[in-house]
């Protein structure tokens, strides 16, 4: 595989030096770019075998680029670099054909790790690679682009208010209203005053309601209302008769006071 391409995407310049240390020697050359557009570029070029992209990337999104990696050449294989505050999802990464995944900082042999799981064995000497990474500086963590936020504690929920002591004696003449009363002290009632007084309030507003019912009824419910319209009908033929004699006899009556 003279000649195979080992594409690094990150605008960490830190990650291709390690990139490049890890393949000292060996049959595969490092070819660097910045971005999401430059990489879908640099896939029409040489034959890639792996291609190490940071998630976070100018111009794209990593998950999206391992898809076109793969479409275009998919023998290779595909690596992530997460740091900072990078979120790595790994059903994403999966769907995209994602092999795996090095954290920031990480070191040569590290880098050396991954790329002999995915490749095989590179033929690099060992001593070469950790000759040249002693003259390394750390790998610097990647700013995030914005302060992660504090943690959220959660505070305890607060406690129910307490049930509602039930109805004394005197005051389950009105269990029927909505339980949002207070509790007050005790009054003498007289059932004598009371009830009629009470009875006087559910008739007045008892035709209100039956009214309220019927319509809702009829207009709900077919069977009630073609029930309705043959009791109407009864009731009318059966009233229709003394009804016509009424309507007769004040007619009449009038033309006898008009004369």
């Amino acid at each position: 595989m003279s000649g195979s391409v080992v594409l690094v995407v990150d605008p960490v310049a830190q990650t291709a030096e390690r990139v490049a240390l890890a393949l000292a020697g060996t049959r595969f050359s490092v070819r660097v770019v910045r971005d999401a557009v430059e990489a879908e570029a640099a896939l029409d070029g040489d034959p890639i075998v792996a291609v190490l992209s940071a998630i976070t990337l100018p111009r794209g999104n990593a998950y999206e680029l391992a898809k076109h990696v793969r479409a275009k050449h998919p023998e290779a294989a595909v690596l992530l670099v997460s740091g900072g505050f990078d979120v790595y999802n790994a059903e994403r990464a999966a769907e995209a054909g994602v092999v795996g995944r090095l954290s920031r900082p990480f070191s040569v042999e590290a880098v050396r790790r991954h790329l002999e799981s995915a490749l095989g064995p590179l033929g690099a000497e060992d001593d070469q690679i950790l000759d040249a990474s002693a003259s390394l500086e750390p790998l610097p963590e990647v700013e995030p682009d914005r302060p992660a936020p504090p943690p959220r504690v959660a505070s305890p929920a607060p406690l129910p208010p307490p049930e509602p002591a039930p109805p004394i004696a005197d005051e389950r003449i009105a269990s029927f209203l909505p339980r949002d009363w207070r509790v007050l002290p005790p009054v003498a009632v007289d059932p004598a005053v009371v009830g009629p007084a009470m009875e006087r309030a559910i008739l007045a507003i008892l035709p209100e309601v039956v009214e309220a019912v019927l319509n809702k009824a009829i207009a709900t419910s077919p069977a009630f209302r073609e029930m309705v319209e043959v009791a109407v009908e009864e009731a009318l033929r059966e009233e229709l008769p003394s009804i016509a004699r009424r309507v007769i006899r004040e007619r009449m009556a009038e033309i006898e006071r008009g004369h």
